[in-house]
């Protein structure tokens, strides 16, 4: 990717790039400073440099996008691309799921947890919250499936959809389950606002009963345990260096030193900050946090407006990654960045598109 994000640099029409995608360049710049100018505390050196790609990515992708979305793109490249995603990520989840249940991937040949269906690879976090986007989007396709209807078969949209809530359920990964039933509601705020209220209400309900269901499997008070301190520990952090917080990838290893010179609880477990926002706050300081919740939050903003199948599916996208970042890092993880990034960098490059036809 990195040929057609060097070639469209100078040919890019940025007068027409949106105010989230100059936030995303800035959020971008502001992580570099944080390890840059972190030096004297970097335990990894500039090794986090090479993670701040994904941001990157998002921001010098839009111009491809744009321009093939204006020159080359067709309904049957659009059909194939739908079929594409949608079966390799549903047979993820089924290798998930026979794994899970027979304690023993047939595809990497490795004995797996048979307590949670942790996909392809056997990364659960990861793997749960990547679902819970490609989720949001298939339940925004069959919703909106009319207007969806001439590029893929809707009965295998459906069974789509079906394996892969089992599959989001089976994962037991409880931040992207509140993150989807949260982000569902959203496909009424433009057109349905009325029920809004009322749908968020009962999904919250059915996920309790889930939730109640799946007993010792989703109640793990160790967890809980280890991740507040680990919020406890990344305020801590913001507080001691306030501007560019610790840097970026750079609190991970300095949580553990935190919480013994603060006396916090869990000084055996460490790692990032298990919330976006916090992890915002200890590695960027309030440059990095301010830049995040701009970019997030015009990029809502914008996406709010559109009234065809990206913004009908995309407010909703928003909302799973921002929820299911409030008790996980996914800003950190390169899985799921990539994700967030090819979407947002599609989404804004195909708006481009349209304004220059």
């Amino acid at each position: 990717m990195i040929v057609p994000m060097i070639y469209f640099l100078p040919k890019a029409d940025y007068k027409n790039y949106p105010k989230s995608a100059w936030a995303l360049l800035a959020l971008a710049i502001v992580l570099i400073l944080s390890v840059v100018l972190n030096q004297d505390i970097a335990l990894k050196g500039y090794a986090p440099l090479s993670k701040i790609k994904y941001f990157l990515f998002g921001f010098l992708m839009i111009a491809p996008y744009q321009w093939y979305f204006k020159k080359h793109m067709t309904e049957k490249k659009i059909s194939w691309l739908l079929y594409g995603f949608c079966g390799a990520t549903t047979f993820a989840t089924v290798v998930g799921i026979y794994s899970k249940m027979r304690g023993y991937n047939p595809i990497t040949m490795r004995n797996v947890d048979v307590v949670r269906n942790a996909g392809f690879f056997g990364i659960v976090m990861n793997y749960a919250h990547n679902l819970a986007f490609f989720l949001i989007i298939i339940t925004g396709l069959v919703i909106f499936r009319k207007q969806i209807a001439k590029y893929i078969n809707l009965n295998f949209l459906y069974i789509v959809l079906g394996i892969n809530l089992i599959g989001l359920y089976l994962t037991y990964t409880r931040g992207a389950w509140l993150a989807y039933l949260v982000a569902v509601p959203f496909f009424l705020l433009k057109n349905n606002k009325k029920y809004f209220v009322s749908v968020l209400v009962v999904l919250l309900i059915i996920g309790g009963v889930f939730f109640k269901f799946a007993g010792d499997a989703v109640i793990r008070p160790d967890s809980e345990r280890q991740r507040i301190s680990q919020w406890q520990a990344g305020i801590k952090a913001f507080k001691e260096r306030p501007i560019l917080g610790y840097g970026y990838l750079n609190f991970e290893l300095h949580s553990y030193d935190i919480k013994k010179r603060y006396d916090l609880p869990e000084k055996h477990f460490g790692g990032h900050a298990h919330s976006n926002l916090i992890e915002m706050l200890a590695c960027a300081g309030v440059l990095g946090f301010v830049a995040f919740l701009s970019w997030v939050g015009f990029w809502f903003k914008e996406v709010k407006g559109r009234r065809d199948i990206f913004g009908l599916v995309g407010l909703p996208f928003i909302v799973v990654f921002f929820v299911g970042g409030l008790t996980q890092s996914t800003v950190l993880l390169g899985i799921n960045l990539f994700f967030v990034m090819g979407f947002y960098s599609i989404e804004i490059g195909e708006s481009c598109a349209k304004l220059t036809a």
